[in-house]
């Protein structure tokens, strides 16, 4: 039988790496397979997700080459900080999606990254095309919506949103997911067979995120931010890096950072942009919380290396009950490549930084843990640190993206050509 050959990556959020610090998997997957010799597509928003850029000026689409990938950018909505529009983006995104194929030769092989439940007309385009499906899942939408509040768990449209998702597991012809506990959670769900339900275990794989430890290694030495509180030796730095929204849950850590105030030698650096963050800087100057430096709103991806290399903790800072079935988040696996101590405050049941020992990941029961959590890591004696920085280094090594991408390649049954 004739070898797939032609592979449309389809992820909404997906963009040009010197403009997002985020979704490179599909970026690199997509270099990975053209460097095998399949015809690639990376299918993504024309506008760019919390950044004011839309590369359609006229018509809905437009074809442009980055990073060495066919890009494919679609028109879709720009929604800022609204939830309504931001849904309303992902349905509009499909629906344009599915029109492509007049406009090009149809795929053998669709990779999506989906939000479930609204962009589900691709899953319609793929069998229609007799394509086929691998459903790539990096964030549990409907589980999300329901742990944020938004929907309660009682609701129907819950429900309908869960069964949807429920549908794309069974229908898919792989389902990747970027939490270790995916298994777990379909199992909690009782969507498997042995449950009685119609998914096949053996169809789901977890392959994280990762990190591309060369760049970034590259990165560090070649992009220097100059900054007077990173380069000053006589200061612990305790470094946040990310968006500054109510998910984020800062406001946690700034109730740390006052515990620090007696250590005058530690800073926490905080750096990035969001609803909160005004709020946050207020409160910071009316409690004189002095130890908190509220740094640059956006840095470009490639500086972020450095700045996490300089830290002497990278702190990883979210809502209670985050990630109940682990999660591969960016600044997670840049941590690891930066060989530094990681303190995060989610407490995840299925835990890289715990597992590996290379930091403290605990739902702290009040802001006094969590300070004594940082403390334990700024003092790690020399030996210790560099114990620590040995096993990032192997936790690295094992989440290098292009040993992921023969992972996902395999686990997938995508042909080696």
């Amino acid at each position: 039988m004739e070898a797939k050959k032609t592979i449309w990556f389809v992820n909404k959020d997906a963009a040009p790496i010197d403009v997002y610090a985020t979704h490179l998997r599909t970026v690199k997957q997509a270099q990975y397979f053209q460097q095998q010799g399949y015809d690639v597509k990376l299918i993504c928003s024309a506008n760019v997700h919390n950044k004011d850029i839309n590369y359609v000026d006229k018509g809905w689409y437009v074809e442009q080459t980055h990073d060495g990938v066919p890009f494919v950018f679609v028109k879709s909505l720009h929604y800022g900080n609204s939830s309504i529009k931001r849904i309303l983006a992902y349905m509009l995104f499909s629906l344009n999606v599915n029109r492509l194929c007049r406009k090009m030769k149809s795929p053998d092989i669709v990779v999506h990254t989906s939000r479930i439940p609204f962009d589900y007309p691709i899953y319609l385009f793929a069998k229609r095309k007799k394509a086929r499906y691998i459903l790539d899942i990096t964030d549990l939408w409907p589980m999300e919506f329901e742990h944020m509040g938004f929907l309660s768990s009682r609701s129907p449209i819950l429900k309908f949103f869960y069964m949807i998702e429920k549908s794309l597991y069974r229908k898919a012809d792989h389902v990747v997911m970027s939490m270790e506990g995916c298994q777990q959670y379909i199992k909690e769900h009782e969507w498997d067979l042995d449950s009685g339900g119609p998914i096949d275990l053996s169809r789901i794989h977890y392959v994280n995120n990762g990190i591309d430890v060369n760049e970034f290694q590259f990165n560090a030495t070649k992009f220097k931010l100059h900054d007077a509180d990173l380069d000053d030796d006589s200061i612990q730095k305790v470094v946040y890096l990310g968006s500054i929204r109510l998910a984020n849950n800062l406001e946690q850590l700034i109730n740390a950072a006052k515990y620090l105030l007696p250590h005058p030698d530690i800073k926490v650096l905080i750096y990035g942009d969001g609803p909160e963050r005004n709020v946050l800087e207020e409160r910071c100057r009316a409690e004189k919380i002095n130890n908190v430096i509220f740094k640059e709103k956006w840095i470009e991806p490639h500086f972020v290396p450095y700045v996490l290399s300089k830290a002497s903790v990278n702190i990883l800072n979210y809502a209670k009950g985050w990630a109940p079935y682990g999660g591969s988040m960016n600044k997670m696996m840049q941590s690891f490549a930066a060989e530094k101590p990681i303190v995060c405050n989610a407490g995840m049941r299925f835990s890289p930084i715990r597992d590996n020992e290379v930091g403290i990941d605990c739902a702290f029961g009040n802001d006094v843990e969590y300070a004594d959590a940082i403390l334990k890591m700024v003092y790690l004696t020399e030996n210790e640190k560099q114990e620590l920085s040995n096993r990032c280094k192997r936790v690295a090594q094992e989440f290098h993206i292009p040993n992921l991408n023969k992972k996902f390649q395999s686990l997938c049954d995508i042909p080696v050509l």
